[in-house]
């Protein structure tokens, strides 16, 4: 519920009646010059004569307007216009999509900067519901980046009736599309890079089960750690050691003893051809592949722009 002292100033000269028609309906006695300098919607619905009930009206004198929009996004748009007031921090995507919409209906240009980057705030938490937003109301930028953002897993959300009902067909085709692609890109270029035999290994090791069983495994974990964050960063990758188990010790790869060298899980350096030193340039690999994969892909997907 909106703050009652903030926006019932004595010296207001129009009441604007959030919630209009509704069991949550809330005055705001706020100025004129104000709103219409931040708003020509304003302006111009001022310059109109607004009927009232007079016997409800506790200023008779005073012009009220009805709105529609609820009495808690009323309040956050004109902690925006006023000067002096502090800028309210949005918590809640639906509330930053009313936001959205009310200030594209009031024409309050002011607004969108901020709004941009209030929508930030929700990337990494709730990137499909940025998505929605930003296709809505023309944001590339912010859509292509929330769609980088995205994975499988956080594309069900029970806020979301609101944003589907607003996003087109072709935008939600290519959200899905996106995500389906690199998932199956990304675990094919894993696989590819991580695999036994693209990293030369000894086929007449000793312990070839133990390290089929370890290879596998890493080109698994790292293929799950995409999916669910496709934007990895190489510490990412690395951090994927400490959750499979170390690869069997014990062979020798004779002269090539100085290439073969792995420090993790024990004290003493593992010596086993199951664990070459490429592999860390593997991973290396694997990092720059997966982020051109994100270019390459968001490239293709949005190069007709949004809302086609």
């Amino acid at each position: 519920m909106p703050q009652p002292s903030l926006f019932t100033t004595h010296d207001g000269d129009v009441i604007l009646r959030a919630g209009a028609g509704s069991d949550s309906q809330h005055d705001f006695r706020v100025h004129k010059f104000i709103l219409s300098l931040a708003s020509s919607v304003f302006k111009d619905m001022f310059t109109f004569p607004q009927p009232s009930d007079q016997n409800e009206n506790e200023h008779p004198d005073i012009p009220v307007v009805d709105i529609p929009d609820s009495p808690e996004v009323v309040d956050t748009i004109l902690r925006y216009i006023y000067p002096g007031v502090e800028l309210p921090k949005v918590t809640k995507i639906s509330i930053l999509s009313a936001l959205f919409s009310a200030a594209d209906k009031y024409n309050i240009a002011s607004m969108s900067p901020v709004l941009k980057e209030s929508l930030k705030t929700f990337l990494s938490n709730d990137p499909f519901g940025v998505y929605a937003i930003a296709c809505r109301f023309g944001l590339l930028e912010e859509a292509k980046e929330a769609t980088r953002m995205s994975s499988s897993r956080n594309m069900v959300h029970r806020d979301y009736d609101d944003a589907v009902k607003h996003i087109s067909s072709s935008d939600l085709y290519r959200y899905v599309q996106f995500i389906q692609t690199r998932e199956y890109e990304g675990r094919s270029k894993i696989d590819n890079l991580l695999g036994r035999y693209e990293l030369g290994i000894d086929l007449d090791c000793d312990h070839w089960d133990d390290g089929e069983h370890f290879y596998f495994r890493l080109a698994k974990e790292v293929g799950d750690l995409f999916v669910r964050k496709p934007c990895l960063e190489l510490k990412d990758l690395f951090e994927v050691f400490d959750r499979i188990p170390d690869p069997p010790p014990g062979c020798k790869p004779g002269a090539r003893e100085a290439e073969w060298h792995y420090d993790g899980g024990d004290a003493s350096a593992f010596s086993c051809p199951l664990m070459p030193m490429s592999i860390r340039n593997n991973l290396l690999t694997v990092s720059m592949e997966l982020q051109d994969l994100n270019r390459r892909l968001l490239e293709k997907a949005f190069e007709k722009g949004i809302g086609s």
